[in-house]
């Protein structure tokens, strides 16, 4: 559908007021969307199916000049507010000024919403309205990785397109990669814009956590003072890949024996770990403040 959906024409007809795109926020997902969005805006009529990249709209779009398209992202505490829709901080440029106004460009107004899930509850209620009866000519477009943390009326005004993550690669720029680490890869950065110093970085640090997790280097008190640092969520995502590879192999009856601690763990005692680490992950995510040695130390006596 995704293919489809974004080859196919685009006219005042079957373009829907407002769209949510289920995907990672990576320059793949981006580049899908705002080239869908330069379609709406494009002036000229040469291209039925695509934008001109010529016309006033798509060079102003391509410099982020165009007075007919605005943008909303996070702020800097990593959350969508009710000011940064009301344009609290830009008074011409709020939601409802820029929906309600003349066209300046194009005949028709985008708004964009990057890492949706992060409006807060009372600029969602503020979007339902604008949702609820949309100006003529208007479109509201939203990304969202985790669709679920919107509220359900505000759902189901959307058409949902879902952009299909990339399969996890093999290799990187020739480098091998260990399944898990590019599992963890996949969900946590763009491989699309990854350097080699981040990526060679990550892979040491990857190497680094694996180590400590062996059966014959495991050791409590070593883990509590290397994970205590501004890597520990990668850390515990490879602790958790580790968990889910211990837990297949159990589902598949295999008997393969790997060399870290979780593969001697039980059914039962690997979901609860994995149970504590993400109620882990949950606290480190929403800023909640903890004491991060103590609360490590809680999830590895489960071993």
């Amino acid at each position: 559908m995704e293919a489809n959906f974004f080859n196919k024409e685009t006219n005042s007809h079957n373009i829907s007021h407002a769209y949510l795109f289920e995907c990672k926020d990576s320059n793949k997902s981006h580049k899908l969307v705002d080239s869908f969005i330069k379609k709406i805006l494009c002036t000229s009529k040469a291209k039925k199916n695509s934008f001109c990249d010529e016309c006033k709209s798509c060079n102003s779009f391509n410099v982020n000049s165009n007075p007919d398209f605005l943008q909303i992202s996070p702020d800097d505490k990593d959350k969508i507010g009710i000011g940064s829709l009301r344009g609290d901080f830009d008074k011409n440029r709020g939601i409802n000024s820029v929906l309600n106004e003349t066209s300046l460009i194009s005949k028709a107004k985008v708004i964009k919403i990057n890492c949706a899930e992060k409006l807060n509850e009372e600029a969602q209620n503020y979007l339902l309205k604008i949702l609820e009866e949309p100006p003529k000519n208007s479109h509201i477009i939203m990304l969202s990785s985790r669709p679920y943390r919107l509220e359900k009326t505000i759902l189901s005004r959307l058409i949902r397109i879902k952009i299909q993550n990339s399969e996890s690669q093999k290799e990187f720029k020739g480098i091998k990669i260990d399944p898990i680490f590019s599992e963890i890869l996949k969900r946590e950065y763009d491989l699309d814009s990854i350097s080699d110093k981040e990526f060679n970085s990550l892979s040491n640090l990857f190497n680094e956590t694996i180590e400590s997790l062996d059966n014959f280097n495991y050791s409590k008190n070593g883990i509590l003072d290397t994970w205590n640092d501004d890597n520990l969520n990668f850390r515990l995502n490879v602790l958790k890949q580790e968990i889910f590879k211990s837990l297949s192999g159990s589902y598949k009856k295999t008997n393969h024996q790997y060399s870290l601690i979780t593969s001697t763990l039980s059914q039962e005692r690997l979901f609860l770990l994995l149970e504590e680490i993400i109620s882990f992950q949950a606290f480190l995510a929403n800023k909640i403040p903890i004491n991060k040695k103590v609360q490590l130390d809680s999830v590895f006596d489960l071993i």
